[in-house]
């Protein structure tokens, strides 16, 4: 059946349909032969162009690898004009880029990198570093110290509170010389102890309790042997509502000036050299005198040695009688309230508010020194010395303290401030802060 068969037959089935007009049948077979030469060149051309991207894409394997995207680029021209064109050719050009696509290499997509990465989550998170916080005065030396859920630091004469990432200036009365701290109520119910008085030979050592109406002073009685100055290198304090305690390392040192003024003789200034003292009186000038006419005098006796500081506890429990124990060591105890009571570090026993915890059951083994040991919601954190390094130990395991500036630790408090871990290490560049994370 030729071409001429086909249409005829067609117009006899859709006669009922089709309202027969002169030359109807020509007209549609000039339409059907313009349908199949436009078909016919269309397939032409897609097959030129399957043959150019098998060719192309057999030449990019064969040098290496070329951009797929440029070799699809004529594809998808010749895709949308035919689409224009035919639904015919639309099918046509589907099976045309699937087979075009189908010669080059496939590349496995990348494995999920999750697990790993997950894995590097974990290991970040155990090994989970210790970074040094800034000094309140950059470069200055810094004396540190946890009071309650805080840490003050200590420039010359000028105190600071760690106020979240930053540090503020505590307001201290001027005329005080300020020895500790005690924040465990608060700041507005701070409690300070110090030196009252601008005369060395005449100061007096209170404690000052910050009330709505002002401060309230309580005067420790520590006694002082005349002649004898006190300088404090360390202090800590805590009060409560009966019971007062100063932990403090002090060093007493024979004064010149001071002997002399409490033997009733005004001197502006005066030294000692072996048995004799040089003065400068008010009114005679420069004088001599022997220490031998002063007779047996008890701060003689004492600038006559090797003074040495010493660590000593005052405790009071009305403010008004005071109990002065010396301690060995030369280092200032640490304070804690547990049960109520205020609790002495010693060295059997660490102290925290809320901890007391005996050094020889938690110490881990090979233990030369345990520094200090706190309590977390988790596990115990513990400084130490082992094998003559630094170790510490928490959440993540044992592990040497690696800082630099800390191989020999001399001494270290561990802390929590703001629900961030804390450590206060001290070594031969002196005193740092550091916080976990």
């Amino acid at each position: 059946m030729n071409f001429d068969e086909e249409v005829r037959r067609h117009l006899r089935d859709t006669g009922e349909q089709v309202t027969l007009t002169p030359g109807l049948v020509e007209t549609v077979r000039l339409k059907a032969l313009k349908r199949v030469r436009r078909r016919r060149q269309v397939l032409t051309g897609m097959t030129s162009i399957a043959a150019i991207a098998l060719l192309t894409a057999v030449a990019a394997n064969l040098l290496g690898g070329t951009d797929p995207a440029g070799t699809m680029q004529p594809a998808s021209i010749s895709e949308s004009e035919d689409k224009a064109d035919d639904e015919t050719l639309e099918s046509s050009n589907v099976e045309l880029k699937t087979s075009v696509t189908a010669t080059y290499e496939t590349v496995p997509a990348p494995k999920s990198t999750a697990p790993q990465a997950d894995e590097a989550s974990s290991e970040s998170s155990s090994n989970e570093s210790w970074r040094a916080l800034e000094a309140p005065v950059i470069g200055a030396s810094t004396d540190y110290a946890y009071s309650g859920q805080s840490v003050v630091g200590r420039v010359g004469p000028q105190w600071y509170l760690r106020d979240g990432s930053l540090w503020r200036m505590l307001e201290l009365p001027d005329s005080l010389d300020v020895i500790a701290v005690d924040l465990g109520a608060g700041e507005d119910a701070i409690r300070i102890a110090g030196w009252l008085g601008s005369n060395r030979c005449a100061r007096e050592l209170v404690i000052w309790v910050k009330e709505p109406t002002g401060w309230r002073e309580y005067e420790v009685t520590h006694r002082m042997i005349a002649g004898i100055t006190s300088s404090t290198s360390g202090a800590r304090l805590r009060v409560t509502d009966h019971e007062f305690v100063l932990s403090m390392v002090e060093k007493r040192t024979l004064d010149a000036v001071c002997l002399l003024q409490s033997q009733g003789i005004d001197v502006v200034e005066a030294e000692i050299v072996d048995e004799l003292i040089y003065a400068t009186n008010r009114k005679a000038g420069r004088v001599i005198y022997s220490l031998e006419q002063f007779g047996p005098l008890e701060a003689l006796e004492i600038g006559s040695e090797s003074v040495q500081p010493r660590s000593l506890i005052i405790r009071s429990t009305d403010g008004s009688s005071w109990q002065e124990t010396l301690l060995d060591g030369l280092r200032v105890r640490e304070l804690g309230v547990v049960d109520g009571l205020i609790a002495v570090e010693d060295d059997a026993y660490t102290v925290h508010d809320g901890q007391r915890l005996n050094k020889e059951s938690i110490a881990p083994e090979g233990t030369k020194t345990l520094f200090d040991a706190f309590v977390t919601p988790s596990e115990i954190t513990m400084l130490f010395e082992r094998d003559q390094k630094t170790w510490l130990r928490d959440d993540n395991g044992e592990r040497p303290l690696n800082i630099p500036g800390t191989e020999l630790v001399s001494w270290g408090r561990l802390g929590r401030v703001s629900d961030e871990m804390t450590m206060i290490i001290e070594s031969q560049q002196g005193q740092q802060l550091f916080a976990l994370g």
